[in-house]
């Protein structure tokens, strides 16, 4: 078993290593970060997800302060 998330782990870091890669190339080539993000947002509502997250760890650290 262990063997087998070994392998796992390995195609996700390979994925993972391999999108990086991608944005970085399209970025030094002179690729429209604006654009990228509108298309993101159209096919994975992205916006929804940052906002969602971006809140609630706000108010994870705004609960973390009232208690000292």
């Amino acid at each position: 078993m262990k063997k087998g998330w070994r392998i796992i782990l390995g195609i996700v870091l390979t994925a993972v290593i391999f999108g990086g890669l991608c944005c970085g190339v399209g970025l030094l080539t002179g690729a429209d970060t604006d654009r990228i993000i509108l298309n993101l947002d159209e096919h994975y509502q992205v916006m929804t997800y940052i906002n969602t997250y971006t809140s609630y760890v706000t108010n994870m650290f705004q609960k973390l302060i009232h208690l000292f």
